[in-house]
């Protein structure tokens, strides 16, 4: 006794028809801030225009920051007429604080 497998329930794997790509769903999907192509949400590129997520300050800014942060100190000890070893300690602490706004000032963002 043989089945006919032509009927309901055959294998027709071989007859296969590739359907079209169903478009992702837009929960995974955002839009780039520079070009506003669609791109993954979890993305540090784009792969439309190429910007790049960055985190945190850029080298420049950092450098800027710790700059300013000395200039303060130094005159701060120039105008209050501070030994060297305070105006030292001022320079420090100034750095220091420009630094740590510097880093927190900036979140994410996205640059060219």
């Amino acid at each position: 006794m043989t089945t006919d497998q032509s009927g309901s329930g055959g294998d027709k794997r071989s007859e296969s028809v590739s359907l079209p790509m169903k478009d992702p769903e837009m929960s995974g999907i955002q839009l780039c801030p520079v070009c506003h192509g669609k791109m993954r949400q979890t993305a540090e590129i784009c792969p439309h225009c190429g910007a790049e997520k960055h985190f945190g300050a850029t080298h420049w800014e950092m450098i800027r920051f710790t700059l300013g942060g000395l200039v303060l100190g130094i005159l701060f000890t120039v105008v209050t007429r501070a030994g060297w070893a305070v105006g030292a300690v001022a320079c420090a602490a100034c750095v220091t604080i420009a630094f740590i706004v510097g880093q927190s000032r900036h979140g994410h963002r996205w640059l060219k």
